[in-house]
Order: C-alpha cells, then sequence, then structure tokens
C-alpha cells in the first residue's frame, strides 16, 4: 500500500513557517533536511513537500547551490577525522545533495514552462521590458523567483529565438532599452551601457547553446556562428555612410586591379606576337 500523502493544510502550515525563517535559517533547516536529520516539529515528507512547492522552489534552490559552495562550512571536520574519512564524509554529503535537489529542479522547469507561456503571449514592448529588466538583474521584484525561472523561460527552445534577435537588438543600440537616471553622470552612463552590453553577450552565448541544441536533438550538426558577416551587418547598421564608402572604394581597387591585370596580359600577348614575327 503506498504511503500517504501529507495533507494540504500540513503542507500550507510548513510553507508559511519556512517563508518566515531568516536565510541563515531556512539554509540551515535545509541543510539538515539533506543530511537527513528530523525536524521535531514537522514530518520530512511535510518538508519535502515544502521545501519544492511553488512559493519556495527556488529560494530552496538558492539554498542548494549555496550548500554545495559552502560544503566545508555545512560539514566541518571532525576532531581526529581523517582527511580519507572526511573527504569520504563530503562525497556523502554531495550524493544526498543531488537527490534532495533534482525535485527542486524538476519543480523549477515547470514553473518556467508557465513562464514561457506567459512570456510568449506578450508583445513586443513588454517582451523587451521583461527582458532588460531581467538582464539588469532587477527582473521579477513584483513575481518572486525571478532569477532561476525567468532565465529558464528566456532560453526555452520556444522563447529563445525571440530572445535572442531581441538581445542582438539592444546590443547595437542599449541605450533605447535603459532608461535615464536623473542626475545621471555621463561616466556612469557610459559604464551602466557597457555592463549592459556585457551581459547580453554572456546570455548571447547561452542562447546561442540552446538552439544549438534545438538544432542538433533533430540530428542535425549546428552551424557555426558566421562572425565575419555579424560584425559587418553591425558595421552596416552603425555607420551606414562610412561603410558605403569604403565599399565603393573597395570596389574601385578591384576595378584597377582587374585593369592592371587585363592591361599586363595584353602587354605579354603583344610581347609574345613581336616574338614569332
Amino acid at each position: 500500500m503506498a504511503d500517504a500523502q501529507p495533507s494540504a493544510e500540513k503542507i500550507s502550515a510548513e510553507i508559511k513557517r519556512l517563508k518566515q525563517m531568516s536565510h541563515q535559517e531556512f539554509f540551515e533547516a535545509w541543510a539538515t533536511y539533506v543530511l537527513g536529520g528530523v525536524d521535531r516539529q514537522v514530518p520530512r515528507d511535510v518538508q519535502a513537500a515544502g521545501f519544492r512547492s511553488p512559493d519556495l522552489a527556488t529560494r530552496t534552490l538558492t539554498a542548494a547551490d549555496r550548500a554545495a559552495r559552502e560544503i566545508k562550512t555545512v560539514l566541518p571536520r571532525r576532531d581526529g577525522e581523517s582527511k580519507r574519512e572526511y573527504q569520504a564524509r563530503m562525497n556523502a554529503f554531495r550524493q544526498q545533495l543531488q537527490a534532495a535537489r533534482q525535485p527542486i529542479v524538476g519543480a523549477i522547469e515547470r514553473l518556467a514552462d508557465e513562464e514561457a507561456e506567459y512570456l510568449a503571449q506578450l508583445d513586443d514592448e513588454a517582451f523587451a521590458g521583461e527582458w532588460a529588466a531581467f538582464v539588469q538583474q532587477a527582473a521579477g521584484q513584483t513575481r518572486s523567483g525571478h532569477n532561476y525561472v525567468q532565465g529558464l523561460a528566456f532560453r526555452s527552445l520556444d522563447v529563445a529565438p525571440r530572445t535572442r534577435a531581441l538581445s542582438e537588438r539592444m546590443h547595437r543600440t542599449p541605450e533605447e532599452y535603459l532608461p535615464t537616471v536623473a542626475g545621471e553622470s555621463r561616466t556612469a552612463r557610459a559604464a551602466r551601457v557597457a555592463q549592459f552590453r556585457s551581459r547580453l553577450e554572456a546570455e548571447l552565448r547561452f542562447l546561442q547553446y540552446t538552439l544549438n541544441y534545438a538544432v542538433a536533438r533533430w540530428g542535425r550538426m549546428p552551424t557555426t556562428p558566421n562572425y565575419r558577416l555579424q560584425a559587418m551587418r553591425l558595421l552596416v547598421e552603425a555607420h551606414p555612410e562610412e561603410f558605403s564608402k569604403l565599399r565603393s572604394a573597395v570596389r574601385e581597387d578591384a576595378r584597377k586591379a582587374r585593369e592592371e591585370v587585363r592591361r599586363q596580359r595584353r602587354f605579354q600577348r603583344r610581347t609574345q606576337a613581336r616574338g614569332t614575327s
């Protein structure tokens, strides 16, 4: 017979209790749970449901990532414990952490699917606003869990092409998407634009991997981006007059080169004709 599932009332109470914890208290509660500890107030199955709930999944994943980074803080070395014993205990904890993390990741991905549907129905202006805010790490302040959930949604197979096209436009003309700040100096403005572009470049790399995967999963090899062509297009858009002059100069040089080749060939033919006469 399958184990009875915890009641919705108990889960709701646990979610409320966890929400009221400070960041450190929440982190310690998660670490204790991963280590197999038992909370006297709440059974483990109720705790598990609370940690992976939509309201807390992103906070839990943040705690899980922190635990992986700060493993020596979570799992201090015991007195008299050998290096080998300590390493074995840390390896066991990493396995426990990975197992506990999987349901949380699943909950995050389900939230990301819903977020992707939300983003897909936005008009261009609203979509650009959401993406610009996310890139500046200010997105989702009115909706919890934006970092993981929105990131996955923007990079999802359905949304990534739109996100990449917008990112390329933003990278070309970031000023159009960054609101002015009262009293901001030119230096501060330039620094903010440079930082915005840098973050866009990082996101464009992530998006390229997503789009490559979309092609590869159908058994086709992704094409390598033509950076020279992309750079030329950016040059045309940024400096159309200069590009036109440069192109005309190159064409003129090519015409002169062709004329020089023809002149040399005519000279060679005349020289050969004189030699045979």
